[in-house]
Parts: structure tokens; sequence; C-alpha cells
């Protein structure tokens, strides 16, 4: 495939490494490495439209699997809708449509073909649900990221001078005890949530999100999420006296 938009991209994609390597890898015949390295500069950047373009054509004339390259395809269209090459693009979209159809058709007799289209649906709904997550994650994250710098802005700032020293009354002990936060059993998920912003909530800190995770994977198949979902919290390990 051609694409006379595609070096029409962000220069910050073509410069990132991650972008390079997935470039790189593809020149060299590896296509699966290359897919992978996409996939993760997706994570870095889950808006970037070109790499959904080199995702589209590596699984659509290389790694043979057109469900996902329709995903591409559209998700680039859908990001870029005046680009030059719109109509192209619907055009191989309707190609890949024909050939996962006939591979259903060389896979399956007709009476299953059916039910698995609707099997490979749910795999393409999980995978959207997968990006989703990656997307909300990484907003959470650079809104958190955002937090502390400007409490650390703010917190820097010297305080004015006071020409006449005011002695500090002194702290009851009911003050000097810090109250601990009383943590709930259970969680419902609301819009938007991820474990590792459940983990913020709860514990005040997103490194904990593996321990929700175990405490509920006779529940859970993965990290996504649904809204609704009833999730055991558990107590942190008590931390050794020294």
């Amino acid at each position: 495939m051609f694409f006379s938009s595609c070096d029409q991209g962000t220069s910050d994609d073509i410069r990132h490494p991650v972008f390079k390597k997935g470039r790189n890898k593809k020149e060299d015949g590896k296509f699966a490495e290359s897919a992978k390295a996409f996939e993760d500069y997706l994570k870095i950047n889950p808006y970037s439209a070109k790499c959904h373009l080199e995702l589209a054509s590596l699984y659509s004339d290389n790694l043979d699997d057109p469900l996902v390259a329709i995903y591409h395809f559209r998700k680039y269209l859908e990001m870029e809708p005046d680009s030059p090459d719109r109509k192209k693009i619907e055009t191989w979209i309707q190609a890949a449509e024909k050939e996962y159809y006939t591979q259903l058709k060389s896979r399956y007799p007709d009476d299953e073909t059916k039910k698995q289209l609707e099997i490979l649906k749910e795999r393409e709904k999980r995978y959207i649900l997968h990006l989703t997550r990656l997307r909300n994650e990484n907003e959470y994250l650079k809104s958190q990221l955002g937090q502390k710098l400007n409490t650390q802005i703010f917190t820097e700032q010297p305080p004015a001078a006071e020409n006449v020293a005011v002695k500090p009354a002194p702290a009851s002990v009911s003050d000097s005890t810090p109250k601990k936060k009383e943590i709930p059993e259970f969680y419902v998920v609301r819009n938007g949530d991820t474990l590792s912003r459940i983990s913020k909530e709860m514990y005040g800190d997103i490194k904990y999100y593996k321990l929700i995770f175990e405490a509920n994977k006779d529940t859970l198949s993965s990290e996504n999420l649904q809204i609704g979902q009833k999730l055991r919290i558990p107590k942190l390990p008590e931390k050794p006296q020294e």
C-alpha cells in the first residue's frame, strides 16, 4: 500500500524512537515485531493517526489479519476525516471486509459462520476496550503528573517575610496523631475507572493496582473493568515495625 499522506503526520511521531523502531522492524521484514513497536507507541500517544495507518498497513499486507486492519483504518479516518487518501482507504476497508468474510467461509461451515462472527465481533470489542483503557490510563497519569508539578511549585515558593516572630502554639496530642483513612471493603466501578485510578483513590497511590487485581482475579479475566462491577478492596499489608 502507498499513502500520499503517509509523511504528513506530526514530526513528533517520526522522531520518536519507538515509532522509528516500528518502521525499522518493518523494513527488516520483522512484521510482528514492527506491529508490537507501533502498539507500544499508541500507549505513549493514543491519538497518533499516523500510527494507526502504519498498523493498518501491517495487518492488511503482512500479518493477514483483516479484522484488526479494518479497525486501524477506521481509527485513522476518524482522526483524519479530511485525508486525501480517504477514498483509497475506504476501498481498502471494503477489500479487507471481503477478505475477512472469505477467511471465515474457508474456516467454518455456513451454519457456524454467524456464531464465529459474533465471537470475532467480541474480540474486536475487547481490543477497542483495551485501547480505551490505555488512553484513559495515559490521560490519568498525565493529570496526576500535572498536579504533582503544581504542588511542588506552590510549596517551593518562599513565605512572605515577617518582622515579628510568632511562637507556634504547641500541638495537642490529638492533633499530632494522624487519622487513618478508612478503606471500604468493596468498590463499585464508575465510568472512566481503571485499576490504577481506584488504587489512587483508595490508598493514595497508583502502585497498589495489582493488589486489587489479585483480590478480584476470580471475577477479572483482565484489567478491563465494567461500569457497575463490584470489586473487593483488600487491606494494605501491615508495615514491619522498625
